[in-house]
């Protein structure tokens, strides 16, 4: 074949010239038109074929990609290995389904070039692919090294060393969220907190996704249960109050959550309340009618709690009903039992009474829940009113100063530490 004339190589350029403006257009059928007679005209254009296999990856085509660049390699060996022609090679060959050969070009790239970015994000991606995890951290590790903008690697990142490390995961997610107004990250940060029982940091988080949401239901009633947990009785009944102001589908969930803050905290009679505008939105609402029977029985009202019961009845199975009514019964135990039990002082006899069983298995329980989960406050009430109910001020004690410790406006806790007060001056 014979030489090109000098006139034939600068039209070839001026076919690659509005190839790449075709190409970078979006018009690649056009932009191949272009590049093909840029390769009539000059056989030797060295970046047309590098362009072509650009262009043939843009439209999944790594077959031709892979054959262009081969193309490209006989033309112009002296530029097989630049960084530009061995990311199109790697991107090929994975493409083409050739994951672990593209893994070992990437990695000699990643070698050659440590502060580009680019190889280390195709190495995650193929890692991933993979399932190859242990790798991807270390790739993602790399990428956010070098781009500390990028957010999305940084959230995977932080996914998946969730798996292997959840605080360090969290304190991954949470490093750069002064900088960030995303909801979406917020409200990721403040449900891993709650898993490690960082309760007041789930607070604040969810504070922040407020301001930036602040009719946002589902967060409010997240966030309305959350302060429940932590003995925050006032900021609970708020923001579900507010959850339940605002129209939709939402709303069983929401009066639901709200009847559950009423009966930890004895007020039988709202909670009841509760339930049962939570059943004229729904009549099968099966966990709305056993609360209204066990909150109705609580203040008092047998004949309201027979009817909800009949009513539960009718639209639960047996199991269904049972662990309704154990959810609810439980809802309620710590505050029926400060009213019936604080007010007196427990048995000294050698005797032990059916409630003193009950208190002792109790007791073990919640033990249990504050080993495993020493942050919340709400498992050390609990507790210290289990231990004042069994004559044991001292335990009582303990466990309550850490429920204040936790949360000081705990205003069950300060309550509590009250009525322990009185009884040891009365005992004295």
């Amino acid at each position: 074949m014979s030489q090109p004339t000098i006139e034939q190589q600068q039209q070839a350029l001026d076919r690659l010239d509005l190839a790449k403006s075709a190409y970078h257009a979006k018009h690649y059928n056009q932009a191949l038109g272009h590049i093909r007679r840029a390769i009539e005209m000059d056989p030797d254009c060295v970046n047309a074929r590098v362009l072509q296999a650009r262009v043939y990856l843009k439209q999944n085509r790594p077959n031709l990609a892979m054959s262009a660049l081969n193309a490209h390699e006989k033309v112009a060996p002296q530029k097989t290995e630049t960084p530009e022609v061995s990311m199109l090679r790697a991107e090929a060959l994975a493409g083409s389904g050739f994951d672990r050969v593209a893994k070992g070009q990437l990695q000699k790239l990643a070698a050659k070039l440590p502060d580009d970015v680019r190889p280390y994000r195709m190495l995650s991606g193929l890692h991933l692919k993979l399932n190859q995890f242990n790798e991807a951290i270390t790739t993602l590790r790399d990428v956010v090294r070098l781009t500390p903008s990028d957010q999305a690697s940084t959230r995977l990142l932080s996914d998946l060393i969730q798996h292997k490390d959840p605080q360090a995961g969290l304190d991954l997610l949470l490093a750069g969220r002064n900088d960030t107004q995303e909801p979406g990250v917020l409200l990721r940060a403040a449900r891993q907190c709650q898993e490690l029982d960082r309760l007041r940091d789930a607070d604040e988080l969810y504070e922040s996704i407020l301001k930036l949401r602040p009719e946002d239901v589902g967060v409010l009633i997240e966030s309305g249960q959350l302060a429940d947990a932590m003995g925050e009785d006032v900021i609970a009944v708020r923001r579900l109050e507010k959850a339940i102001s605002i129209p939709g589908d939402h709303l069983a969930e929401a009066i639901g959550a709200l009847a559950v803050v009423h009966s930890h905290a004895g007020r039988f009679r709202l909670a009841a309340l509760s339930c049962w505008n939570a059943v004229r939105l729904d009549e099968h609402n099966g966990f709305a009618w056993a609360g209204l029977a066990v909150n109705a029985r609580s203040c008092g009202r047998t004949g309201l709690a027979d009817r909800a019961f009949l009513a539960l009845h009718r639209c639960t199975a047996s199991r269904q009903r049972q662990q309704h009514l154990a959810a609810w019964w439980q809802h309620v135990a710590s505050a029926r039992a400060t009213e019936s039990g604080l007010q007196e002082t427990p048995p000294d006899h050698a005797g032990q009474s059916v409630f003193q069983s009950l208190l002792k298995q109790a007791t073990q329980t919640l033990a249990d829940v504050t080993c495993d989960h020493p942050n919340r406050a709400d498992a050390h009430y609990q507790l210290a009113v289990c231990h004042h109910l069994l004559a044991d001020p001292t335990e009582a004690n303990i466990h309550n100063d850490q429920a204040l410790a936790i949360n000081p406006r705990y205003e069950a806790a300060n309550r509590l530490a009250e009525q322990i007060e009185d009884h040891l001056t009365h005992a004295a």
